[in-house]
């Protein structure tokens, strides 16, 4: 006579039941995972897009565009940037504050910083981003910032005539549309640091490589803004742009020749400025 479970169903019965929901729950796993990711990306995006606004309030206040952030020097309120502070993946003794991207140095105000004109430090993470800050054995706090901006944007020109030049004001914007420069992007934890994002420029057709790595959370998907306020989701088409490492090699080039992912935001990124 089978052992019963309770007053209705057998031991064997009661197995078939949690193998079935067992096998619906791993059927049901990516479809969630999808659908997690895309909710991810959509708060990423709106994220981004207030960040923006704090950007175009900035330049309308100060006539200015907020200059991207240069290393441990992002901190300094002599030498700003539109954020504040720098990232790794670790502590080393002393903890240099520069290594502490934290909500107080990343929202103070000072010239440059679009902090003052943003209400809530949330904004600056994604809420796909697990990355942390490890120290010793300790869990690792969540980092406060998923987002770098284009190094070519917020820089003032430079004196040489063959030195390249950058947008530091919107009239700078006189030979290519806002449109079409990028300002913020999503960055890969393996790479975020400083604020800033560079792009390697010129880089000739086959000669193509990273040295900052943009995000792909969202199902290869991450977020870019663009100098007159507007916010896509781009999608990431190659293999090389997405790393699947949690901390990339400390090398400060990585070769991806023939690479569309790079090839588009070279051409959006413009560090030779408006030149036509």
């Amino acid at each position: 006579m089978p052992s019963a479970v309770g007053d209705g169903f057998t031991l064997v019965e009661l197995l078939v039941v949690i193998a079935i929901v067992a096998i619906l729950a791993a059927l049901l796993l990516p479809t969630m995972t999808k659908a997690r990711d895309r909710a991810h990306g959509v708060v990423c995006v709106s994220n981004v897009r207030q960040l923006m606004l704090g950007w175009l309030l900035y330049e309308d206040a100060t006539g200015r565009l907020a200059p991207t952030a240069s290393g441990p020097w992002s901190g300094d309120p002599t030498n700003p940037g539109w954020t504040a502070g720098t990232m790794g993946w670790s502590f080393t003794s002393p903890e240099w504050v520069w290594m502490r991207t934290n909500t107080e140095i990343m929202m103070s105000p000072g010239s440059g910083k679009i902090g003052p004109y943003v209400r809530s430090p949330g904004v600056y993470r994604c809420p796909g981003d697990r990355s942390g800050i490890k120290k010793g054995t300790a869990t690792a706090p969540y980092r406060v910032r998923s987002y770098s901006m284009n190094l070519s944007i917020g820089s003032w020109p430079s004196s040489p005539p063959n030195a390249p030049t950058y947008f530091g004001k919107m009239a700078d914007f006189r030979h290519i549309a806002p449109a079409n420069v990028w300002v913020l992007i999503e960055e890969h934890p393996g790479t975020i640091n400083d604020g800033r994002f560079e792009v390697m420029w010129p880089a000739n057709v086959g000669s193509e490589l990273w040295t900052d790595y943009p995000a792909r959370r969202h199902g290869r998907t991450g977020s870019v803004s663009f100098a007159d306020g507007h916010v896509e989701a781009r999608k990431w088409v190659d293999g090389l742009t997405i790393p699947e490492a949690s901390e990339l090699d400390r090398t400060w080039s990585h070769p991806v020749p023939g690479s569309r992912d790079f090839r588009w935001l070279h051409d959006q990124t413009r560090s030779y400025g408006d030149r036509p």
